[in-house]
């Protein structure tokens, strides 16, 4: 049994709602939605919330099924007291040819589990971003580590608030820094924003932006525009009926695109139901 189903068949058997284990638990009702969806792993604080509800062991249960899963050769990415999701990418020097670029971009994007020490020579550094800190009150933050082609680290800092602070993927820039796409609950305008963060080659957060509303949007994806004038985020953004977040709630693919210093541009699609 998935890790989503134990919890949701775990909270049936007990006569519970969405709504009444968000109420016992202290976890948002979006939050329970999203991990019943299978759309978010739950950090180990909400673990541990939803154990002392539901009388069983949540944690260890999703170990073991971590355990059971595990795929040889993977990636081993550090962690700091919680679950998270890694990506890595490579930039390459420029060679006079973009469409190598953008094979690297695109190989890493869908393969996000290939090690940093199985990169090709003329690879001279890699990004990796993480969430981490997940174990705590104050919940998680984002982790960005730089490595050169041999995998000694660079450098390696947390950014966040304090609150939710959750990372999608990373993006190599042109003067050597990277940008990260997430989704934040410790800035922005409501529950969740889009969250996108700019890092110079050093380390040193350059500027960071947050998009969306009252209720709550998610950033998934970040790629750059045809004409390289800007990005295009792809994430999900919710719609309710009433003037709180509620069950009724629903979630829809939603696209836009800024320019180079994260501005919006006003080009906004709202595309279908996300299920």
């Amino acid at each position: 049994m998935n890790p989503e189903e134990k919890i949701k068949s775990l909270r049936l058997a007990k006569g519970l709602t969405q709504q009444e284990l968000s109420d016992q638990s202290g976890i948002s009702l979006r939050t329970i939605q999203r991990i019943e969806n299978g759309e978010v792993k739950p950090s180990l604080y909400s673990l541990k919330k939803l154990s002392e509800v539901l009388e069983v062991d949540l944690v260890g249960f999703f170990k073991d099924s971590e355990k059971e899963t595990f795929v040889p050769n993977s990636k081993h990415s550090k962690t700091m007291n919680g679950l998270f999701s890694s990506f890595t990418l490579y930039r390459i020097p420029l060679l006079g040819s973009l469409s190598l670029v953008g094979l690297s971009i695109l190989t890493f994007l869908f393969w996000p589990n290939s090690r940093p020490n199985e990169s090709q020579e003329s690879q001279n550094y890699a990004f990796e971003v993480a969430t981490v800190n997940c174990g705590s009150e104050t919940e998680c933050d984002i982790e960005v580590t730089k490595k050169d082609h041999g995998g000694n680290i660079l450098w390696q800092k947390t950014y966040g608030g304090t609150s939710y602070d959750k990372a999608s993927q990373i993006l190599p820039t042109e003067d050597g820094g990277c940008l990260v796409l997430g989704s934040t609950s410790s800035f922005g305008a409501g529950n969740y924003d889009v969250l996108l963060l700019n890092i110079d080659g050093s380390g040193q957060l350059v500027w960071q932006k947050t998009y969306g509303g009252f209720f709550n949007e998610y950033g998934e994806k970040l790629k750059s525009t045809s004409d390289h004038n800007g990005y295009v985020i792809e994430g999900t953004k919710q719609t309710c009926p009433g003037a709180n977040v509620s069950a009724d709630c629903r979630d829809f693919i939603w696209t836009f695109e800024i320019n180079n210093q994260g501005d919006e541009n006003g080009i906004k699609t709202l595309g279908d139901k996300f299920d």
